[in-house]
């Protein structure tokens, strides 16, 4: 029998990452999705190198494209292992009023926060739903319940996500596949860029949440019993408020 798998997307860097890393530390298997091959490649050597339990397994793969995300689920299936557990972590973040956003911009973000998490989540569930089990984690945003300036086709897309959990997780619930939404406020990751994306905030960006914390909160959902339904759980540093 194959070992069950953990697929993660946005694996490549920040939260995904650091997920990836400790999921394959706790001797899961974990498939690293993420566009930058080389990154993920890197992230399969860290594994082996620090000989941890479990096994990294990348995959290059745009999340925007619904076709390239069911053929990399399937290989998942078919190579590795059943889907027991997908968090939806894949993110683009831009700080911009929306009139001077291009639609480019716009389209890229709502492509790969809404539309690949919904692609992703097809594509696993015609997998998990005939099995009858699986989880899957959403990693949201603060943006994703409540408006905030300078980022609407970010909160767009980030409501979607929570809307769309709230809907499927009902759908689900007969299959004994169980949804739940992190909502995080700031957190320190390479999505705020100095130059190109600054963080908005008033505080050093460094004094925001840790990518661990989120990956410490993904693993406590992963240990709950299947019979309590985490729904959504806002979190976000001291120096805001959501």
């Amino acid at each position: 029998m194959k070992t069950p798998t953990t697929l993660i997307t946005g694996a490549s860097r920040g939260v995904g990452e650091a997920l990836a890393l400790r999921l394959a530390s706790e001797g899961r298997n974990v498939a690293a999705l993420a566009r930058s091959k080389d990154k993920l490649e890197a992230l399969a050597a860290r594994g082996r190198e620090e000989a941890l339990p479990g096994t990294i397994i990348p995959f290059a793969v745009d999340v925007r494209e619904p076709a390239a995300m069911t053929e990399c689920v399937k290989q998942v299936e078919d190579c590795h292992g059943p889907v027991e557990v997908l968090v939806n972590n894949a993110a683009v973040v831009q700080n911009i009023p929306f009139a001077e956003q291009s639609l480019e911009q716009l389209d890229a973000i709502v492509d790969s926060n809404l539309k690949g998490t919904m692609y992703c989540t097809h594509a696993v569930l015609q997998h998990m739903i005939p099995r009858r089990s699986g989880r899957i984690v959403n990693i949201s945003s603060v943006a994703g319940v409540r408006g905030i300036a300078g980022q609407a086709s970010y909160c767009a897309s980030k409501h979607g996500m929570v809307g769309f959990a709230d809907a499927l997780t009902q759908e689900l619930v007969p299959h004994n596949i169980q949804v739940a939404t992190i909502c995080p406020g700031a957190i320190d990751t390479p999505l705020w860029d100095p130059e190109k994306n600054p963080y908005p905030g008033e505080v050093d960006i460094s004094e925001t949440i840790q990518p661990g914390e989120i990956v410490d909160l993904v693993c406590y959902l992963l240990s709950q019993p299947e019979h309590t339904t985490f729904k959504r759980i806002v979190l976000f540093p001291h120096n805001e408020w959501h």
